[in-house]
């Protein structure tokens, strides 16, 4: 039989209502164990544990940064060694994009019921591969993981997503459209001029071992999903690389007439400034002093260490 362990974060907004149908799932299946977590605290053990029992499959029950954890984890402390499990994804969180571009079930028990009942055979269902993010930024501690990563007015914004939206009980791409929203209008109202949270930070990017080009970013992100918020897809690069990877200088000029072609626009998109680019990589190498994200969590550069992306590793996911 092949067996499934299920990881779910408390502090996940919608793991605080309960979970007694996903615990007694579980405690119906003889080859399911349940793992439950206070934030990430213990995660290592649970999948030692989970690597013991001959875990096939790992369901997270959380958000975007319960994946990232997650994925942290599996990668950087290899508990299983060379048989790393497939994930999939119950969204418990605030933020579900990855979840969102997996692929799963709005009904998290029943989506985890059609999961213990695909493995009742032995057999692992079909999985799709995808390509993950692995984050170098200091001597020690080693790499951070995940699928999303942002930095400049990225993680300002989502900043501002948390006092002010996430309040409101909106959840995902609804916060962050309202978030979105309230930017534009700050942007409106102040001629282009948002000193709290769009405006540049200085950086110095070098895509694929390319000549390092220093300016100020409004905007770098980088991803492995093909949708990220919103449904959104602001990346157009046409080079094969794993890593999509989008930056708008600061200041950008004529910056509302591009947001929707950046957002929504064709492989042919056309900008009315240079100010906009996109590339398919390996690798991007970043010196910066500002903060960035991945997977929606929070992280600081160290001095005098380049932050490096690069995106050759790749994760067996199980849609639900």
């Amino acid at each position: 039989m092949l067996k499934i362990g299920l990881i779910s974060n408390m502090r996940s907004q919608r793991n605080r209502a309960g979970l007694d149908d996903l615990r007694n799932l579980i405690a119906k299946d003889g080859n399911a164990v349940h793992a439950e977590l206070d934030g990430i605290e213990g995660l290592s053990a649970a999948l030692a544990e989970f690597a013991a029992r001959e875990v096939g499959i790992i369901a997270v029950n959380g958000g975007d940064g319960s994946v990232q954890a997650a994925l942290t984890a599996l990668f950087r402390d290899r508990p299983f060694d060379e048989r790393t499990p497939a994930l999939t994804i119950l969204p418990g969180g605030m933020t579900n994009t990855i979840a969102n571009d997996i692929g799963h079930a709005n009904d998290r028990a029943k989506a985890l019921a059609r999961v213990l009942a695909a493995c009742g055979n032995g057999h692992m269902p079909e999985t799709t591969e995808r390509n993950v993010i692995r984050v170098d930024y200091r001597a020690d501690g080693g790499p951070e993981f995940g699928m999303l990563f942002g930095t400049a007015a990225i993680p300002r914004a989502i900043e501002v997503c948390h006092r002010a939206i996430h309040p409101m009980k909106l959840q995902s791409s609804a916060a962050v459209g309202a978030t979105l929203a309230m930017m534009m209008i700050r942007t409106l109202l102040k001629g282009g001029n948002d000193d709290t949270v769009l405006h540049g930070d200085d950086m110095t990017v070098s895509i694929d071992g390319d000549a390092p080009k220093p300016g100020s970013r409004l905007i770098a992100l980088a991803t492995t999903l093909n949708r990220i918020m919103l449904r959104s897809r602001p990346y157009w690069g046409t080079e094969s690389g794993p890593l999509r990877y989008t930056e708008i200088a600061y200041p950008a000029r004529k910056l509302m007439r591009a947001v929707y072609p950046a957002l929504y626009g064709g492989r042919d998109r056309r900008f009315p400034t240079d100010d906009y680019v996109s590339h398919n990589a390996d690798t991007v190498t970043m010196e910066m002093a500002c903060r960035f994200m991945i997977d929606g969590e929070m992280f600081d550069p160290t001095p005098g260490i380049p932050v490096t992306l690069t995106g050759g590793q790749t994760m067996r996911f199980l849609p639900c």
